[in-house]
Order: structure tokens, then C-alpha cells, then sequence
């Protein structure tokens, strides 16, 4: 699958530079690859990996801040309490200029099917269905309702029910 805003996600950051990486997501084998080729440290926090306790992929170092986030569709498969402790880790650990990478529901009316991400190359994603997971669907605005600290820069509408989003940070 093309992506047409992870590109910019990664704009600011470069290989000349080390970066810091919050992966909402599991580890894939392409994932692991694309983030070989940089001199970046990567938390892959697997939130959906762990049925019993969906915070302990976010115990994550107090002086780590993030320079990109990769929410996936992760977001879409929390309920509203596990939304809000992501959003309050999160929000503590961003840097300046965050930018932020995800897909959400266009429509809650409309049936949304469960995908795993990984990354390819910086537009080009691996997608896997993932039946196993359960959907809390949310839109944009439940996000900015549960206290976000991002600001929507662009949107992309893409088929199933989904949209790509850009994310910077205004919480600063």
C-alpha cells in the first residue's frame, strides 16, 4: 500500500541526525529493516499484543521524547480509558515539531476492518488483516475530544472506511 503522508511525517527528520521513533505497533520484519537503514532508537510499544494489560507497551523512559509517532490504526482498537492513558504518556514525551502518522475511521456507521501496519520504505507500507481485534472506531474529533496533543496538517481519504492522517504537535 502507497502512503502519501509518511513521507512528510519523516520530513524533519534525516539520516544525518538521531531521531527517536514511538511505534504504536508490533515489530515487523520490514519495520525493523526500514529503521535499520537511519541512527534512530525505536519504541515499539505492541499495544494490542497484550490482552491483559494494554499499558505496558508504553513504559517507556521519562527523558525519551519522541520526534515521530506511528499510531497506525492502533487508536481505533482502544477504548476510551486506554485512549486517554496513550494520550497522557504520550503528550509528556514529545518533542517540539513532533509529527505524527494514522489512520482512523472516516465514519463510526460504517463497518471498519482490522489491519496491521509495518513499513516497507517511507511510502510504501505492508498491510495485514488482523481479525482478532475488536473495534472502538474513532474519528478525529473523539481524538481531539480526549485531550490530543496533535493538530491534524492533512488528510487523506482512502477506501474501507479509513482516512491517513498527518499529525504535528501543538502541545508545546
Amino acid at each position: 500500500m502507497s502512503s502519501a503522508l509518511l513521507p512528510r511525517a519523516f520530513a524533519r527528520v534525516g539520516r544525518e541526525r538521531k531521531f527517536t521513533v514511538l511505534d504504536l505497533g508490533s515489530p515487523t520484519p520490514q519495520s525493523v529493516r526500514f529503521f535499520n537503514q537511519f541512527s534512530c532508537q525505536v519504541y515499539f510499544s505492541g499495544l494490542l499484543d497484550d490482552d491483559e494489560d494494554l499499558g505496558t507497551g508504553l513504559d517507556i523512559p521519562s527523558d525519551v521524547r519522541f520526534d515521530v509517532c506511528l499510531f497506525w490504526d492502533v487508536l481505533n482498537y482502544l477504548n476510551g480509558e486506554t485512549l486517554e492513558r496513550v494520550s497522557e504518556v504520550v503528550t509528556k514525551r514529545l518533542n517540539d515539531g513532533c509529527r505524527g502518522h494514522a489512520f482512523l475511521a472516516f465514519s463510526q456507521s460504517v463497518p471498519f476492518e482490522g489491519l496491521s501496519f509495518g513499513i516497507e520504505s517511507v511510502d510504501s507500507l505492508v498491510v495485514k488483516r488482523d481479525p482478532n481485534v475488536v473495534p472502538h472506531v474513532h474519528t478525529w474529533k473523539d481524538l481531539e475530544a480526549t485531550l490530543w496533543p496533535f493538530t491534524n496538517a492533512a488528510a487523506t481519504l482512502l477506501q474501507g472506511n479509513r482516512q491517513e492522517l498527518l499529525l504535528v504537535n501543538h502541545s508545546q
